[in-house]
Protein backbone atom coordinates (compact mmCIF):
# COMPACT_ATOMS: atom_id res chain seq x y z
CA UNK A 1 0.00 0.00 0.00
CA UNK A 2 2.80 2.72 1.02
CA UNK A 3 4.63 1.90 -2.79
CA UNK A 4 0.98 2.19 -4.29
CA UNK A 5 0.31 5.74 -2.23
CA UNK A 6 3.97 6.99 -3.02
CA UNK A 7 3.53 6.95 -6.76
CA UNK A 8 0.37 9.78 -6.51
CA UNK A 9 0.61 13.22 -7.44
CA UNK A 10 0.65 16.00 -4.20
CA UNK A 11 -2.53 17.07 -4.66
CA UNK A 12 -3.79 14.12 -4.82
CA UNK A 13 -1.92 12.36 -2.37
CA UNK A 14 -3.19 14.66 0.21
CA UNK A 15 -6.72 14.29 -0.82
CA UNK A 16 -6.44 10.63 -0.78
CA UNK A 17 -4.49 11.05 3.06
CA UNK A 18 -6.88 12.69 3.88
CA UNK A 19 -9.93 10.50 3.13
CA UNK A 20 -7.76 7.72 4.44
CA UNK A 21 -7.71 9.45 7.92
CA UNK A 22 -11.23 10.33 7.53
CA UNK A 23 -11.99 6.36 7.59
CA UNK A 24 -9.42 5.61 10.46
CA UNK A 25 -11.46 8.41 12.71
CA UNK A 26 -14.46 6.23 12.50
CA UNK A 27 -13.09 2.81 12.95
CA UNK A 28 -9.69 3.39 14.65
CA UNK A 29 -12.09 3.79 18.00
CA UNK A 30 -9.11 3.04 20.45
CA UNK A 31 -6.62 6.04 18.83
CA UNK A 32 -9.57 8.24 18.63
CA UNK A 33 -10.07 7.86 22.29
CA UNK A 34 -6.49 8.69 22.96
CA UNK A 35 -6.83 11.37 21.09
CA UNK A 36 -9.98 12.79 21.92
CA UNK A 37 -8.63 12.74 25.90
CA UNK A 38 -5.36 14.14 24.79
CA UNK A 39 -7.09 16.95 23.25
CA UNK A 40 -9.79 17.86 25.99
CA UNK A 41 -6.98 17.63 28.91
CA UNK A 42 -4.87 20.24 26.28
CA UNK A 43 -7.82 22.52 25.58
CA UNK A 44 -10.49 22.60 28.09
CA UNK A 45 -11.62 25.71 27.39
CA UNK A 46 -12.61 24.63 23.76
CA UNK A 47 -16.55 23.60 23.19
CA UNK A 48 -17.07 20.08 22.60
CA UNK A 49 -17.80 20.37 18.81
CA UNK A 50 -14.75 22.21 18.87
CA UNK A 51 -13.20 19.55 20.30
CA UNK A 52 -14.84 16.79 18.18
CA UNK A 53 -14.22 18.95 14.68
CA UNK A 54 -9.94 19.20 16.06
CA UNK A 55 -9.99 15.19 16.51
CA UNK A 56 -11.33 14.76 13.34
CA UNK A 57 -8.97 17.07 11.83
CA UNK A 58 -6.00 15.51 13.39
CA UNK A 59 -7.00 12.10 11.49
CA UNK A 60 -7.44 13.57 8.50
CA UNK A 61 -3.75 15.47 9.13
CA UNK A 62 -2.34 12.07 9.95
CA UNK A 63 -3.83 10.24 7.02
CA UNK A 64 -2.12 12.38 4.64
CA UNK A 65 0.94 11.88 6.87
CA UNK A 66 0.94 8.26 5.69
CA UNK A 67 1.00 9.42 2.17
CA UNK A 68 3.88 11.84 2.94
CA UNK A 69 5.66 9.34 4.61
CA UNK A 70 5.17 6.72 1.36
CA UNK A 71 6.75 9.87 -0.88
CA UNK A 72 9.91 10.21 1.84
CA UNK A 73 10.39 6.15 1.25
CA UNK A 74 9.92 6.02 -2.44
CA UNK A 75 10.40 9.33 -4.14
CA UNK A 76 13.60 10.25 -5.60
CA UNK A 77 15.54 12.54 -2.89
CA UNK A 78 14.76 16.09 -4.27
CA UNK A 79 10.97 15.63 -4.72
CA UNK A 80 10.23 18.33 -2.05
CA UNK A 81 12.77 20.71 -3.15
CA UNK A 82 10.33 22.91 -4.90
CA UNK A 83 7.60 23.03 -1.99
CA UNK A 84 9.66 24.52 0.70
CA UNK A 85 9.60 27.65 2.53
CA UNK A 86 12.83 27.52 5.39
CA UNK A 87 13.49 30.30 8.04
CA UNK A 88 16.35 30.05 10.18
CA UNK A 89 18.95 27.63 8.12
CA UNK A 90 21.75 30.50 8.82
CA UNK A 91 21.71 29.48 12.52
CA UNK A 92 22.77 25.81 11.82
CA UNK A 93 25.25 26.87 9.15
CA UNK A 94 26.81 29.14 11.42
CA UNK A 95 26.86 26.40 14.15
CA UNK A 96 28.46 23.94 11.18
CA UNK A 97 31.11 26.42 10.56
CA UNK A 98 32.23 26.52 13.85
CA UNK A 99 32.80 22.76 13.96
CA UNK A 100 30.19 22.18 16.27
CA UNK A 101 27.34 19.22 16.26
CA UNK A 102 23.80 20.16 15.54
CA UNK A 103 21.47 18.51 18.15
CA UNK A 104 18.12 18.85 15.93
CA UNK A 105 14.82 18.91 18.25
CA UNK A 106 11.78 17.64 16.18
CA UNK A 107 8.30 16.85 18.02
CA UNK A 108 6.18 13.93 16.35
CA UNK A 109 4.43 16.29 13.64
CA UNK A 110 1.81 14.56 11.42
CA UNK A 111 4.41 14.28 8.49
CA UNK A 112 6.94 12.81 10.90
CA UNK A 113 8.83 10.75 8.01
CA UNK A 114 8.87 13.67 5.86
CA UNK A 115 11.16 15.40 8.11
CA UNK A 116 13.93 12.99 6.27
CA UNK A 117 13.80 14.62 2.75
CA UNK A 118 13.28 18.20 4.05
CA UNK A 119 16.45 18.37 6.03
CA UNK A 120 18.58 16.60 3.69
CA UNK A 121 17.54 18.97 1.00
CA UNK A 122 18.72 22.04 3.35
CA UNK A 123 22.24 20.21 4.92
CA UNK A 124 22.53 16.90 2.97
CA UNK A 125 23.47 13.42 5.54
CA UNK A 126 22.37 13.65 9.11
CA UNK A 127 21.37 11.25 11.77
CA UNK A 128 18.13 10.22 12.67
CA UNK A 129 17.57 9.31 16.56
CA UNK A 130 15.02 5.94 16.35
CA UNK A 131 13.80 3.30 18.59
CA UNK A 132 13.84 0.13 16.31
CA UNK A 133 10.28 -1.53 16.03
CA UNK A 134 9.06 -4.86 17.77
CA UNK A 135 8.22 -6.23 14.31
CA UNK A 136 11.57 -7.15 12.03
CA UNK A 137 9.81 -6.59 8.55
CA UNK A 138 8.26 -3.45 9.11
CA UNK A 139 11.46 -1.91 11.12
CA UNK A 140 13.21 -2.94 7.89
CA UNK A 141 11.17 -0.91 5.49
CA UNK A 142 11.11 2.10 8.11
CA UNK A 143 15.11 1.74 8.20
CA UNK A 144 15.23 1.33 4.46
CA UNK A 145 13.38 4.25 4.36
CA UNK A 146 15.21 6.30 6.43
CA UNK A 147 18.73 5.36 5.53
CA UNK A 148 17.99 6.97 1.87
CA UNK A 149 18.26 10.65 3.75
CA UNK A 150 20.36 9.61 7.24
CA UNK A 151 22.49 7.41 9.30
CA UNK A 152 20.36 6.19 12.22
CA UNK A 153 21.22 5.33 15.69
CA UNK A 154 19.37 3.76 18.50
CA UNK A 155 17.55 6.33 20.69
CA UNK A 156 19.05 4.09 23.74
CA UNK A 157 22.78 4.91 22.50
CA UNK A 158 23.30 7.86 24.62
CA UNK A 159 27.12 7.40 23.74
CA UNK A 160 27.08 7.16 19.90
CA UNK A 161 24.63 9.54 20.01
CA UNK A 162 27.23 12.24 21.66
CA UNK A 163 30.31 11.05 19.86
CA UNK A 164 28.03 11.57 16.43
CA UNK A 165 27.22 15.07 18.34
CA UNK A 166 31.22 15.99 18.94
CA UNK A 167 32.56 14.75 15.74
CA UNK A 168 30.27 17.90 14.32
CA UNK A 169 26.96 15.91 12.60
CA UNK A 170 23.61 17.24 12.55
CA UNK A 171 21.20 15.12 14.55
CA UNK A 172 17.36 14.64 14.33
CA UNK A 173 15.90 13.88 18.00
CA UNK A 174 11.91 13.47 19.14
CA UNK A 175 12.04 14.77 22.57
CA UNK A 176 7.81 14.48 22.97
CA UNK A 177 6.80 11.36 24.00
CA UNK A 178 5.68 9.64 27.35
CA UNK A 179 9.19 7.15 28.42
CA UNK A 180 8.00 6.85 32.20
CA UNK A 181 10.03 7.51 34.49
CA UNK A 182 13.71 6.72 33.67
CA UNK A 183 15.78 9.22 32.31
CA UNK A 184 12.80 12.02 32.67
CA UNK A 185 11.47 14.43 35.24
CA UNK A 186 7.67 16.32 35.33
CA UNK A 187 7.55 18.98 33.80
CA UNK A 188 3.94 21.29 32.34
CA UNK A 189 2.56 20.30 29.01
CA UNK A 190 -0.61 22.51 28.17
CA UNK A 191 -1.23 22.73 31.71
CA UNK A 192 -0.47 19.31 32.58
CA UNK A 193 2.92 17.76 34.42
CA UNK A 194 4.07 15.65 31.17
CA UNK A 195 6.84 12.78 31.78
CA UNK A 196 9.41 14.46 29.48
CA UNK A 197 12.95 12.85 28.59
CA UNK A 198 15.95 14.71 29.73
CA UNK A 199 18.22 12.79 27.13
CA UNK A 200 18.62 16.21 24.85
CA UNK A 201 19.98 18.14 27.62
CA UNK A 202 22.52 15.47 28.76
CA UNK A 203 23.22 15.38 24.93
CA UNK A 204 23.60 19.09 24.74
CA UNK A 205 26.10 18.95 27.74
CA UNK A 206 27.90 15.59 27.26
CA UNK A 207 29.02 16.94 23.34
CA UNK A 208 28.77 20.63 23.72
CA UNK A 209 26.23 20.98 20.29
CA UNK A 210 24.39 23.74 19.79
CA UNK A 211 20.76 22.72 20.11
CA UNK A 212 18.02 23.93 17.34
CA UNK A 213 14.34 23.32 17.28
CA UNK A 214 12.29 22.47 13.95
CA UNK A 215 8.69 24.42 14.10
CA UNK A 216 7.35 23.07 11.20
CA UNK A 217 3.91 22.80 9.27
CA UNK A 218 2.02 22.01 5.80
CA UNK A 219 0.57 25.23 4.20
CA UNK A 220 -1.72 24.08 1.21
CA UNK A 221 1.19 21.75 -0.20
CA UNK A 222 3.95 24.00 0.81
CA UNK A 223 6.59 22.54 4.35
CA UNK A 224 7.42 25.17 5.77
CA UNK A 225 10.50 24.57 8.17
CA UNK A 226 11.65 27.25 11.28
CA UNK A 227 14.79 25.95 12.48
CA UNK A 228 15.00 28.30 16.30
CA UNK A 229 18.25 27.86 18.61
CA UNK A 230 17.40 27.08 21.60
CA UNK A 231 19.71 29.47 23.02
CA UNK A 232 23.26 29.21 24.55
CA UNK A 233 22.15 29.07 27.89
CA UNK A 234 20.40 25.99 27.25
CA UNK A 235 20.80 23.65 29.05
CA UNK A 236 20.44 24.98 32.40
CA UNK A 237 21.57 22.75 35.54
CA UNK A 238 17.90 22.61 36.62
CA UNK A 239 16.20 19.62 34.04
CA UNK A 240 12.93 20.78 35.20
CA UNK A 241 13.51 23.66 33.60
CA UNK A 242 15.29 22.68 30.69
CA UNK A 243 12.23 20.30 30.07
CA UNK A 244 9.45 23.47 30.63
CA UNK A 245 11.69 25.65 28.41
CA UNK A 246 11.65 22.08 25.39
CA UNK A 247 7.65 21.92 26.54
CA UNK A 248 7.09 25.41 25.88
CA UNK A 249 8.84 25.69 22.23
CA UNK A 250 6.42 22.71 21.34
CA UNK A 251 3.32 24.22 22.78
CA UNK A 252 4.43 27.36 20.41
CA UNK A 253 4.80 25.16 17.50
CA UNK A 254 1.14 23.81 17.53
CA UNK A 255 -1.32 26.40 19.01
CA UNK A 256 -1.77 27.86 15.33
CA UNK A 257 -1.96 24.40 13.61
CA UNK A 258 -2.91 21.75 16.64
CA UNK A 259 -4.11 19.22 14.09
CA UNK A 260 -0.80 18.76 12.20
CA UNK A 261 0.41 16.72 15.39
CA UNK A 262 0.39 12.94 16.53
CA UNK A 263 -1.95 13.49 19.19
CA UNK A 264 -2.86 9.55 19.29
CA UNK A 265 0.40 8.73 21.08
CA UNK A 266 -0.53 8.71 25.16
CA UNK A 267 1.41 12.27 26.23
CA UNK A 268 0.19 11.65 29.79
CA UNK A 269 0.46 8.05 30.10
CA UNK A 270 2.76 8.23 33.27
CA UNK A 271 1.47 9.79 36.53
CA UNK A 272 3.99 11.99 38.68
CA UNK A 273 2.82 10.50 41.90
CA UNK A 274 3.00 6.96 39.48
CA UNK A 275 -0.60 6.10 40.31
CA UNK A 276 -2.34 3.95 38.17
CA UNK A 277 -2.86 6.63 34.86
CA UNK A 278 -6.88 6.36 33.94
CA UNK A 279 -6.82 9.68 31.58
CA UNK A 280 -6.84 6.87 28.65
CA UNK A 281 -9.27 3.85 30.51
CA UNK A 282 -11.98 3.29 28.72
CA UNK A 283 -15.15 5.09 30.98
CA UNK A 284 -18.20 3.67 28.92
CA UNK A 285 -20.70 1.38 31.41
CA UNK A 286 -19.94 -1.85 29.60
CA UNK A 287 -16.00 -1.47 30.13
Amino acid sequence: MIRVLSRLPPQLGLKVGGFIGHVLFHVAKNRRMVCERNIAACFPDRQNKARHDLVKSCFIENGKGLVETAWAWHRPLNFVRDRMHVEGSEHIERAQSEGRGILLLCPHYSMLDLVAPLVYQVFGDFVITYRPNDNPEFNTAVCAGRERYARLIDVRAIRDMARALKAGELMWFGPDQDMGTKGSVFAEFFGRPASTVTTPARLARMSGAFTVFLDLHRDGEIYKLKFRPMGETYPVVDEVANARALNAYIEEALQPRPAQYMWMHKRFKTNPDLTRQTLYQDHSPNS
